[in-house]
């Protein structure tokens, strides 16, 4: 059975804002200030039971290389599913690799 996914238009949205820094000020300086903050930010105490103090996007990124290296992880069924259509179209696909 082939896989179908389908999206509610409903469901979907984005909200971009693209704001200049050098509107602001120089370049040099803006970039200082977000370090600055940055620095701060990762010297807060984590919450009892956190991992750690993170800003937007850091664990994002930290997922990315990680599956990079090791593979995106897919559940048994959905491998079955994606195996078994793959074999249907005549579809060789990659090797499995476990999660390590």
């Amino acid at each position: 059975m082939p896989l179908v996914m389908r999206f509610s238009p409903a469901a979907e949205g984005a909200l971009i804002i693209a704001i200049d820094p050098a509107a602001f000020g120089a370049a040099d300086a803006f970039t200082a200030a977000v370090d600055a903050t940055l620095g701060e930010l990762k010297g807060l105490a984590a919450a009892d039971g956190a991992e750690g103090v993170f800003h937007p996007g850091e664990r994002s990124a930290a997922v990315s290389v990680r599956r990079a290296e090791k593979g995106v992880p897919v559940a048994a069924q959905v491998w079955r599913e994606l195996t078994a259509s793959a074999e249907e179209l005549g579809i060789t696909p990659p090797q499995a690799r476990s999660q390590g």
